[in-house]
């Protein structure tokens, strides 16, 4: 049985610790920050946790909202593909952070890529 990229990454922990990276980033990126200025991070961070733990293939049943539905908001405040683009930077230095391979971190970006069109609701 090959590995999931769950498996590949280190499983829980380095997502757990991945997610926590990211709303970092995110609240220190400019162009992000205004869409996560009335959000509980801790919160947004277990949903994140969660969501990357079932695209990447770990043992999760995601029963959050759909992607769509989660970013419906956001999409109608102006979240545009220079916002993707700028939150994909956010997860690609979460995982440097965290020493993670570059094929690593291009398989993780290829994955989370493939929502975009949900996500800005196309």
């Amino acid at each position: 049985m090959n590995p999931t990229l769950y498996d590949k990454i280190g499983g829980r922990e380095v997502v757990q610790k991945a997610s926590h990276h990211l709303y970092t980033n995110i609240l220190n990126d400019e162009l992000l920050q205004p869409f996560f200025k009335d959000i509980d991070v801790q919160t947004q961070e277990r949903k994140m946790n969660a969501f990357l733990t079932y695209i990447f293939g770990g043992n999760s049943l995601y029963t959050g909202k759909t992607m769509r539905r989660a970013h419906a908001q956001a999409v109608a405040a102006g979240l545009t593909d220079s916002h993707f683009d700028a939150m994909m930077q956010c997860v690609k230095k979460s995982l440097q952070t965290l020493e993670l391979e570059q094929q690593l971190i291009d398989e993780v970006a290829g994955v989370i890529e493939k929502h975009r069109p949900n996500i800005l609701n196309r």
